[in-house]
């Protein structure tokens, strides 16, 4: 009878073990997908402060300011309130002036594209069920607003294009630089349900980030720091599947 009792011991035992892997990896789950849009002013201070874009507009210069950028992203539950996700977004600004210089006329365009593609870890303030067994209690009901935080590795893929159109003259250029570099983003939020699995939320960054620009004349050769530091913030719909 013992013998039978351990046994059954060991074989409760294994049976947990062989279990509990699956418990766990049930936890991991497809959260969400959502689509959105927001605004992001990127410091861009080489650009913005001592590059050849302070000749145009007759010498008043021309900024690179914020502008609207389109995002995607997609959420993996793991455990309760932690997540992780992917996001990428497509943020773009030009900038052009009609230029003369030693009574050579011409047309200037650049054109300065990112697109972000962030690597999220969230951790959201869901409100716990309260524990019931009584079927005829109703279901609490919803938390006005979820709110989240988190951070982000990012990788910032940058390509910029400038085009000189001379008038009546040689010196025309069509040029196109692309590159990489990584950065942070820290990230606060909050959702708010709609209806049954479709949300509106509202996300605030801040990045942290630079790349490196080839600037060339007819003489040097210089790489110059530019700032990707800057707030973000916007809206998107999410579909919670979770």
């Amino acid at each position: 009878m013992k013998k039978r009792y351990l046994s059954l011991s060991a074989a409760m035992v294994a049976l947990g073990l062989f279990l509990q892997p699956k418990a766990a990896q049930a936890q991991v789950n497809l959260k969400s997908i959502s689509v959105g849009a927001s605004y992001w002013g990127p410091s861009l201070d080489y650009w913005n402060d001592r590059s050849f874009l302070v000749d145009y507009n007759s010498g008043k210069g021309a900024k690179l300011n914020g502008s609207i950028m389109p995002t995607a992203a997609v959420e993996v539950g793991l455990t309760k309130g932690f997540s992780v996700g992917g996001r990428v977004g497509y943020w773009s600004k030009s900038a052009s002036s009609a230029l003369s210089i030693g009574g050579i006329n011409r047309t200037e365009k650049f054109t300065l594209s990112i697109v972000p593609v962030a690597l999220d870890l969230k951790y959201t303030f869901e409100k716990a069920a309260p524990a019931t067994t009584d079927a005829s209690e109703e279901k609490p009901k919803a938390a006005f607003l979820t709110p989240y935080v988190g951070v982000s590795l990012a990788r910032y893929f940058v390509n910029n294009k400038f085009n000189r159109q001379v008038v009546n003259n040689t010196g025309s250029v069509d040029e196109t630089q692309a590159g990489n570099n990584y950065g942070f983003q820290v990230f606060v939020g909050a959702e708010k349900q709609l209806v049954k699995k479709l949300y509106l939320a509202l996300d605030v960054r801040y990045h942290l980030g630079s790349y490196n620009q080839v600037v060339t004349t007819e003489s040097t050769t210089t790489t110059e720091k530019v700032s990707l530091n800057g707030l973000e913030a916007g809206l998107s719909l999410k579909v919670k599947f979770k």
